[in-house]
């Protein structure tokens, strides 16, 4: 990993994150090598974001006939995680742009940072990306790193 590629260092650290999930690793998530599953680890960030967005009530913030989709989804593997343990998920809004934002994660296990995820949401409207209406962004405000 090159130093551009490494996390900046508040990512690493779970209490910089407004929102935490707990979620369970499961015996399924073990791969040959007795660790979780790479792909096991994307269910679990992909989960902490639906949990994330509950809990910042989108839904409610959101014009009739809009969708919200991921565009873009970037895991870095900073450590192993194992089963089973608990994993905590952390989840901050990282920027709001004018039809997008990018939530970014960092997921802990035992209090060790072994991965980061930064994923690309876009706003949407009759299928083609829109303005992130102001009530929306008022929600995603609130969440953004420091805020939470």
């Amino acid at each position: 990993m090159s130093r551009a590629d490494k996390p900046e260092p508040h990512r690493l650290d779970l209490g910089s994150y407004g929102f935490i999930a707990d979620i369970a690793s499961r015996f399924g998530d073990v791969d040959s090598l007795r660790h979780l599953n790479n792909v096991a680890l994307a269910r679990i960030y992909e989960e902490g974001r639906v949990q994330l967005h509950r809990a910042m009530e989108l839904e409610s913030a959101r014009e009739k006939g809009s969708r919200t989709v991921v565009a873009q989804v970037t895991l870095r593997y900073l450590g192993e995680g194992f089963y089973p343990s608990v994993l905590r998920v952390g989840g901050a809004i990282a920027r709001i742009g004018g039809s997008s934002y990018q939530i970014a994660q960092g997921l802990f296990q035992e209090g060790a940072c072994i991965g980061t995820c930064d994923s690309v949401l876009v706003y949407t409207r009759e299928g083609r990306p829109a303005p992130l209406p102001a009530p929306l962004r008022d929600q995603l405000a609130g969440f953004e790193f420091g805020e939470g």
